[in-house]
């Protein structure tokens, strides 16, 4: 029987309405909670058997109306109303499981298409696309930090089908440059070698070999028979190693975000205050000490409690940028590993273990020749 919706009939009372319902037992339609009152006959039956119904009815020329008996009900356990209660539930579920976009906000244009372009040709990923196939976040920052290392770290946030890469540059460090070739370029600590840059002299160590402090990486002199030829060395060698640092912050900070830049006009002798600016347009010499058009960057401070649930969106990257900021220029952490950490008192403590990939090269001076 396909549909079983309650119904409730009502009869009226009539000489014929026993020999009615007799004819209904002999065709076996069900009836239930049977009553007779002073002017109707009321029972409960089905949907299926209304036709049979029907036809007994004009037989005997009786007056009969039909009710639904749920219809006061807020669930009917009928087929579509399953159907339509699993669909309802099962279409946010599977919507839920899909990415349909992947989104990167950077500082500039030309950082948020290279990013994108890395991203891309690195994983090779179209939206929509399920949440299975998009890698770990840890697997996402690594191959996008390796590709720039000009960046110093990688925010990842995921809202619904929605991911956002917000990739942020390495602080800007002042390059002092010396002319004058070493002779050599030794390790100032002991890691992996990854990568060489080098624009002079003869590698002494190979990728993937481990150098110790002191070892010498590249060699500025080149022996050419029982001769030897200083050429200089110079450039970079990049390896990795595990920095493990200690950390004792309170649960309560104050951050500090940049806020849109905006233009801002200021006429001497009204705005007495002193105004920080970015940078200042250049005015005739009539206007200029009356009027200044200046570019403000204003912060906005913002208190956050740390929590057991910020760890990875805000404790790892606070201490990820407090390391890289003690770093040289062109450092990248690949990966950080939380030790341990310990909640209380207000504060919150514990131990971080970072993968470092650093130029360790450093140069030697010495005669040349030696």
């Amino acid at each position: 029987m396909w549909n079983n919706r309650p119904i409730i009939i009502r009869i009226k009372r009539h000489e014929n309405v026993h020999p009615f319902i007799q004819a209904l037992h002999v065709q076996h339609v069900p009836l239930k909670r049977v009553v007779f009152r002073e002017q109707e006959v009321t029972f409960e039956t089905t949907m299926h058997y209304l036709p049979k119904i029907r036809r007994v009815r004009r037989h005997f020329r009786l007056k009969m109306a039909v009710y639904y008996a749920d219809e006061l009900q807020v669930f009917r356990a009928q087929l579509w109303t399953l159907l339509g209660l699993a669909m309802m539930v099962a279409i946010p579920l599977l919507c839920a499981q899909v990415i349909w976009r992947v989104d990167i906000e950077a500082a500039s244009p030309e950082l948020e298409q290279r990013v994108g372009n890395t991203f891309q040709e690195t994983f090779q990923l179209e939206t929509p696309m399920s949440k299975k196939i998009l890698p770990s976040d840890a697997v996402i920052r690594q191959k996008l930090l390796e590709a720039h290392r000009d960046l110093s770290w990688v925010h990842i946030e995921k809202h619904g089908g929605r991911v956002i890469l917000r990739p942020q540059e390495s602080p800007k460090q002042t390059k002092i440059t010396n002319e004058k070739l070493a002779s050599h370029l030794v390790a100032t600590k002991s890691g992996v070698i990854t990568h060489f840059n080098i624009q002079n002299g003869e590698r002494k160590i190979s990728v993937n070999d481990t150098a110790y402090e002191g070892d010498v990486l590249v060699s500025g002199v080149i022996e050419s028979g029982t001769d030897q030829v200083f050429v200089g060395a110079k450039g970079e060698v990049y390896a990795d190693y595990w920095l493990e640092c200690s950390f004792k912050i309170p649960t309560k900070i104050t951050l500090e975000t940049l806020q849109q830049k905006q233009w801002r006009v200021l006429v001497k002798g009204i705005h007495q205050e002193k105004i920080d600016y970015v940078q200042k347009k250049d005015l005739p010499n009539w206007l200029d000490p009356y009027v200044s058009i200046v570019e403000e960057q204003n912060t906005k401070k913002m208190q956050v409690e740390l929590d057991k649930s910020k760890v990875d969106s805000l404790l790892l990257p606070l201490l990820h940028e407090k390391v890289i900021r003690s770093l040289p220029a062109k450092t990248v952490i690949k990966k950080e590993n939380l030790l341990q950490v310990k909640w209380g008192n207000g504060t919150v403590e514990g131990k971080v273990l970072f993968l470092v990939n650093e130029n360790i090269a450093n140069p030697i001076q010495g005669q040349q020749g030696e």
